[in-house]
């Protein structure tokens, strides 16, 4: 969907804006994006956990299905069968997540235990712990979140920081005096070490008023950060409203993930603006890239703070280092080193088994399956590991598939030590750089070239 130009704050002035006003007072708010590389699943993949469950329990058909998380066929064969039947949302449709969750556990303990059973053992990821930094440094007043998985709490704990968690069972708690010492945190939906969650559509059509009333308080006078959260819930996208067309200087950042921007949030931005406040939506690249670029960006003069920031991507195993350009001697492999591109690798590659015939060389096999699809894969151990998206490795291999596909993360450090890796991804960044510029590819030495002046 395309909107005004208007609408938009370019990454590069959101991040000059933040530092320009450091002096000021900040909020944050999260949704689920905010924790999936914590571990944590996104909505979507609740939803698809649902539809699965309901499938299972409802169709009658005991053929064993890949789990849909991993398996687009899965998914179009379970959408299907709900499509038949007549009586459940429409794919896609803002209805999906609270529909689906109550369908399939309506008993409300039930979706309590299904919600404990995703958070149980997660540790927050590099997001959460800069995100504590920047309460430590007087920035990030508070935080406010959608999620039950409690992990700014445990963020908090582990930065030594107080962290004062406040949620649907001890509402009152919110009445308190501001402290340095402390961060604010307001579980909106509930938290999964209490009974009391929402997420049915009933629960999510009706704010707590107490929130509603701290809301539109609190950021009279303070800024608000959202950042990983889709809009679903249209009770806080009302109290949102109401909070930020009151009369004030805070200003709302919506920092989204890609350019588009739903109808609920443009209107919400829209009715800011008309209200004479100042409201903008941030194309970003995520939770974890949006407080690192914070992070650096607003302390890069200050020697202190980035050494503490740069203690923890040590330990997070981020690698954030500044290599020096230099040639080494020895085999160039027949081309010239003169230039460096910056890349950045996904933290994410598809893991599975297939079956293989007795003595079969499985780098040769897969060489001759992918060739000439938009597929690279390389063998490692009883595995193959694999950038592409599902549907094309279910084409690829088919009937040889004897697991089912999975994500896996993958770091920057395995890579370096791991020489199948760091084939996987050679091969990935030539095949996409052949793509994008219409060029050859020579795998075996790792060399690109004008097919038209190829030789046979």
């Amino acid at each position: 969907m395309n909107m005004p130009e208007n609408l938009y704050l370019e990454f590069d002035a959101f991040l000059r804006s933040i530092k320009q006003n450091l002096d000021g007072s900040f909020g944050v708010l999260l949704g689920a994006g905010a924790s999936i590389s914590s571990g944590i699943q996104s909505a979507n993949d609740c939803i698809w956990d649902w539809k699965f469950l309901i499938y299972q329990s409802l169709s009658g058909n005991q053929k064993k299905l890949v789990d849909p998380k991993k398996s687009d066929l899965s998914k179009d064969i379970i959408q299907k069968w709900l499509d038949v039947q007549g009586k459940y949302p429409q794919l896609g449709s803002p209805e999906e997540y609270s529909f689906y969750a109550e369908a399939s556990y309506p008993i409300d303990a039930d979706r309590t235990k299904y919600f404990e059973s995703l958070c149980n053992g997660k540790s927050p990821y590099v997001g959460y712990k800069l995100l504590c930094l920047l309460n430590k440094y007087g920035i990030v007043k508070s935080v406010w979140s959608t999620n039950f998985d409690g992990l700014v709490e445990r963020a908090a704990q582990q930065a030594n920081i107080t962290p004062i968690a406040i949620n649907l069972d001890c509402v009152d708690r919110i009445y308190r005096t501001e402290s340095s010492s402390e961060l604010l945190y307001i579980a909106l939906h509930g938290d999964c070490k209490f009974r009391t969650l929402k997420n049915t559509e009933k629960e999510l059509d009706s704010q707590n008023s107490e929130f509603v009333s701290a809301l539109r308080r609190y950021f009279v006078d303070k800024n608000l950060i959202i950042i990983g959260y889709s809009g679903r819930d249209k009770s806080l996208m009302s109290a949102l409203k109401e909070a930020f067309t009151d009369k004030g200087a805070g200003r709302l950042y919506w920092c989204g993930y890609g350019k588009d921007i739903t109808p609920e949030i443009a209107d919400l931005i829209q009715t800011i603006r008309s209200a004479g406040r100042q409201a903008f939506y941030i194309d970003t690249n995520g939770f974890d890239n949006v407080m690192l670029s914070l992070v650096k960006f607003c302390f890069n003069e200050d020697s202190n703070k980035q050494e503490e920031i740069n203690e923890i991507l040590k330990v997070i195993s981020i690698d954030n280092t500044t290599t020096p350009f230099y040639i080494q001697d020895g085999n160039t492999k027949k081309y010239l080193k003169s230039n460096l591109i910056p890349a950045t690798f996904p933290d994410e590659i598809f893991q599975f088994q297939i079956s293989y015939d007795e003595n079969e060389n499985r780098w040769k096999y897969l060489r001759e399956k992918i060739k000439e699809k938009p597929l690279i894969a390389v063998p490692y151990k009883d595995k193959v590991y694999a950038i592409s998206t599902v549907s094309t490795i279910n084409e690829v291999f088919g009937k040889n598939l004897i697991s089912e596909i999975e994500r896996v993360h993958i770091s920057i450090n395995e890579i370096e030590k791991n020489s199948h890796f760091k084939e996987l991804f050679l091969k990935d960044a030539l095949y996409g750089i052949s793509q994008i510029r219409g060029l050859g590819v020579d795998y075996k030495r790792s060399m690109l070239y004008k097919k038209r002046y190829l030789c046979k």
